[in-house]
């Protein structure tokens, strides 16, 4: 890309960049599970070291445009991903998912979040200066809501929902919070307490397993377990290449 492609208007170069550098599903941290090198060969790494200028342009369109997983990933892989992307870049970033925050203690009047997820947030806070929106993933959300039914305390819930909700507002450029549920929930008490705190809540139709029955309880353990059996990535993954490419689409 030399000077015949900057003397182009900036509006046929950003289509280009879009079309080269924004994908149609989520854009997962390099450290998720799911995370493979079809996704990172998609998004066109050889673009951002043509010069400068286009590093500049294309960098804006990748991270505002593209939507950010950070779901089954520690609060060392967010803050590892930001801190290589940089700061400026992470300003960009409008939309990201992320796992329900997950609760160290559910007692009335000391309810409280393990660390990690307070620390994600925090991150989050921090150099994602202009997120708009802002969605919990399904098996995330769906554990929660299970786990705060099974106490049976009403006021227990309100106290638990207040403090997530605190820590997302703590995000003052958010706009939408969506939080991803199955349509037969197990409680209408909770789904009405998220709806009191002006969440948006999505709906998506249960669908049981082919290969082997899956309970809400078993929903629930997967909830805890994102930490310890993440696992790798896709069959061809190499984290020098990941590595490679968020260095270049840095600062």
């Amino acid at each position: 890309m030399s000077a015949n492609f900057l003397s182009l208007p900036s509006e046929l170069r950003n289509n280009i960049y879009e079309q080269l550098l924004v994908l149609q599903e989520p854009v997962a941290c390099p450290t998720h599970p799911w995370f493979g090198q079809s996704q990172l060969r998609a998004l066109t790494p050889g673009l951002l070291r043509a010069n400068k200028t286009v590093h500049l342009e294309a960098s804006s369109i990748l991270y505002a445009q593209n939507r950010f997983d950070f779901t089954m990933c520690t609060s060392e892989d967010v803050t590892s991903f930001l801190d290589q992307i940089g700061r400026n870049n992470a300003s960009y970033i409008l939309y990201t998912c992320v796992d329900f925050p997950k609760f160290h203690y559910l007692d009335l009047h000391d309810v409280t979040l393990e660390d990690d997820s307070v620390r994600i947030l925090a991150k989050i806070q921090s150099d994602c200066t202009r997120l708009g929106t802002l969605t919990t993933s399904l098996h995330s959300t769906n554990a929660m809501e299970v786990k705060l039914d099974a106490l049976d305390y009403p006021k227990v819930v309100g106290e638990a929902l207040a403090l997530v909700d605190a820590r997302f507002r703590a995000i003052s450029s958010l706009q939408e919070i969506i939080v991803e549920v199955y349509e037969d929930g197990p409680s209408d008490h909770i789904r009405r307490e998220m709806k009191n705190r002006g969440w948006t809540i999505s709906t998506t139709e249960y669908v049981e397993e082919s290969d082997f029955d899956r309970s809400f309880s078993d929903i629930q353990d997967d909830y805890y377990r994102y930490d310890d059996d993440s696992g790798g990535g896709g069959d061809d993954y190499d984290i020098d290449d990941d590595s490679d490419f968020w260095r270049r689409a840095g600062d």
